[in-house]
């Protein structure tokens, strides 16, 4: 995988479980964080890697124990720098909260269709699984990334999927895409590997 494919699989990683948040100290000075969670501490990891590969820096994994709800505890990267934030914010990711103004970043829509499957392969291993009947499906709160990457499945296995809106508790509304097994097996199929094939083997996030 080169640099603009670990790129693309940064981004796409960010894009599910990443944030830049609109943060200040307590002398009212901008923090510039990189923020990324997951309850996963493998895809954590990876991030981190991902992260020291593309800036030479990294950060240290923290982790949020959640006993007493009983959920999965949290794995997360907060790393500060203003050099980086500009330069991820240059590219289109948006500040503050995504939901509303995500999408797909001109960078990888111009971008050659292995950067294009890295950063589809980010954002599957975030906020989409495979399922065990081999099936894939997508999350998001942005109707209007799901529509963009749509668009860039389209260009791989020539069918535009459908958005699919679901409303909970009657107020907040999630989108998702959906892959049959062919289409998944062909999405799949090309994907490309990172570090030698390990440690993003996808098998390790179906459900």
């Amino acid at each position: 995988m080169n640099k603009k494919e670990k790129l693309a699989l940064f981004l796409g990683m960010l894009s599910g479980d990443g944030c830049l948040p609109i943060k200040h100290n307590g002398k009212g000075y901008r923090d510039y964080a990189i923020q990324f969670y997951n309850t996963n501490k493998e895809i954590v990891e990876l991030f981190n890697k991902l992260f020291f590969e593309l800036f030479k820096t990294n950060g240290k994994i923290h982790v949020e124990e959640r006993k007493k709800s009983k959920r999965k505890d949290l794995f997360s990267i907060c790393k500060y720098s203003k050099e980086i934030y500009n330069y991820i914010k240059e590219l289109g990711f948006p500040e503050g909260i995504k939901k509303d103004k995500l999408k797909v970043l001109e960078i990888i829509n111009y971008s050659k269709e292995k950067e294009k499957l890295a950063f589809i392969k980010g954002f599957l291993i975030t906020d989409g699984c495979i399922r065990k009947n081999k099936t894939i499906i997508f999350h998001s709160g942005s109707k209007r990334f799901l529509e963009d990457l749509s668009a860039l499945i389209s260009e791989i296995i020539g069918i535009t999927k459908p958005i699919r809106e679901f409303v909970q508790r009657e107020i907040y509304r999630s989108y998702q895409l959906n892959l049959n097994k062919q289409e998944a097996k062909i999405m799949l199929s090309q994907m490309p590997t990172w570090d030698n094939g390990n440690p993003a083997a996808l098998s390790s996030y179906t459900r």
